[in-house]
């Protein structure tokens, strides 16, 4: 499997439920590679290690996206953050984990073709990023998405590509406390629409590959959590850390995929629900 830098990628569109393969490692195995780092490294290169392991272990969107879409479950625009909720975001943090929520949106508009819907978003996710000095970068793509907008595939490869130069950019520029707050809005949307289309949907054929991933998201959880812990000096991504341990906790009663149920997926909805409702108010 090709692994590509997930984050801004998945924040924007490709990733819709940031379902993911563990990368060959298991959890053990994950947390013995932290912590032999986490005792000799200063927190800002911690913080990178961690933010790097998680992504790396992610597999490719597109991949992501082609189960999603043969799940063939409803589309529920209700799920998603309306576009007004935007002029609520007035300091970096917010701004930060809905571009992540606002990413993951558009991707799930994307893939059911609601072009219109689509458009508005991307406006959405323009803004936020102008706010968060990421204008001059996303720009760039600009024109190529309004030429590709009646043609799903080329747009996705234009967001795809949009989000990597921005995820560069971060990189480049050392801002690793907005791209994690980016995983954190990308991560819960993810499994917002995920769970809450499961939860009133039939087991099956077509659908049990989602099961299994998300069975898997108490790993990937397990390490954004660690991420935002390197942050000690933000009280409000301190808080997010601590709604994310809550979840984990949820996630960790699961011994397998097979044990995810109606009760399961209800009682994990309502308390995903919980947490992106803070985020996104």
């Amino acid at each position: 499997m090709k692994k590509i830098n997930w984050i801004l990628k998945s924040a924007f569109a490709i990733s819709i439920v940031f379902y993911s393969c563990g990368g060959g490692k298991t959890s053990d195995e994950q947390a013995d590679s932290v912590t032999a780092t986490a005792d000799t490294t200063p927190v800002n290169e911690v913080a990178s290690f961690r933010f790097t392991f998680t992504i790396a272990n992610l597999p490719s969107p597109l991949m992501v996206l082609d189960e999603f879409a043969k799940s063939n479950l409803p589309t529920d625009l209700s799920l998603l953050n309306p576009v007004e909720n935007a002029n609520n975001y007035h300091n970096s943090f917010k701004q930060a984990l809905n571009y992540g929520i606002y990413g993951v949106d558009m991707g799930y508009l994307v893939v059911n073709n609601r072009t219109l819907e689509s458009i508005k978003y991307y406006s959405t996710s323009k803004r936020l990023a102008e706010q968060l000095n990421m204008a001059e970068t996303f720009n760039k793509f600009v024109n190529r998405f309004e030429n590709n907008s009646n043609n799903k595939d080329s747009l996705l490869r234009v967001i795809d590509e949009a989000y990597s130069a921005t995820d560069s950019y971060l990189q480049s520029n050392e801002r690793l406390e907005t791209a994690s707050e980016i995983l954190a809005g990308s991560w819960i949307e993810c499994q917002h629409i995920s769970v809450n289309l499961l939860k009133n949907a039939e087991r099956n054929a077509d659908n049990e590959k989602l099961y299994e991933r998300i069975y898997e998201q108490r790993l990937h959880l397990d390490n954004i959590t660690k991420i935002l812990e390197e942050f000690k000096n933000d009280n409000d991504l301190l808080k997010i850390k601590k709604d994310f341990e809550n979840l984990l906790a949820i996630y960790q009663e699961l011994k397998d995929s097979k044990d995810i149920n109606k009760e399961f997926l209800l009682k994990l909805s309502k308390s995903l629900d919980q947490v992106r409702n803070n985020i996104i108010s």
